[in-house]
């Protein structure tokens, strides 16, 4: 079976690079110009790895990287971060962001496969989630009417999304961003307390016995 990839870069060169670097026996992969459209994909394509440009129009790449980790059933997908050639990395976003590394562009295809297949083999060896109708990947809403016509199965189409429902999508994004950054800063607040009141601890008892 070929592993699915999925990159989005607003690039057409580096998506006809990496199409070019993955072998069509291994690899089936399907590219995204900005990140909402990359959003739209994962649902119905659930990849095995994916490959996000870190300027992106409209979502940058950390708002879906940050949206990809933020659901479990993505747990076992594999998350490469693409930075141009001389773009600065933002560090503080970089650190809530749950990757298997950066590939900085112009990159070399023999080095992007192996990064890829090394990384999609080790999320392999992951012990599988218990199922859970709440963890199943979700579709994005359907318009009522679109101009291609109605959406079906076997048709392969989507709809044409309106302002609106793509301003209600990056909403919904956000919001589960925030809430996962929110708990892992509240993680961080307590391993660090933790490791506080350790310290002021030993630091009491080394008074205590010189006195």
């Amino acid at each position: 079976m070929s592993m699915k990839i999925l990159l989005a870069d607003a690039s057409p060169v580096v998506r006809k690079a990496v199409e070019t670097a993955l072998p069509g026996a291994e690899f089936e992969v399907r590219t995204a110009p900005d990140g909402l459209a990359a959003i739209r994909i994962l649902p119905e394509f659930f990849p095995d790895a994916v490959l996000v440009a870190l300027s992106l129009p409209g979502m940058d790449g950390y708002d879906v990287a940050a949206f990809l980790c933020s659901q479990p059933v993505y747990r076992t997908t594999a998350l490469f971060l693409l930075p141009g050639a001389f773009e600065a990395v933002d560090v503080a976003k970089l650190s809530v962001i749950r990757h298997d590394g950066l590939i900085r562009k112009p990159f070399d295809g023999e080095t992007l496969l192996s990064r890829i297949r090394t990384a999609i083999d080790r999320k392999k060896e992951l012990p599988s989630l218990p199922e859970d109708p709440f963890l199943e990947p979700q579709s994005l809403p359907e318009t009522a009417s679109v101009a291609s016509g109605p959406v079906t199965p076997d048709s392969g189409n989507l709809p044409e999304w309106t302002d609106d429902v793509e301003r209600k999508i990056r909403d919904v994004i956000r919001q589960e961003i925030l809430r996962n950054q929110a708990e892992m800063e509240e993680r961080a607040r307590d391993i660090v307390s933790a490791e506080f009141k350790k310290v002021l601890v030993e630091e009491l008892k080394a008074v205590d016995g010189k006195r």
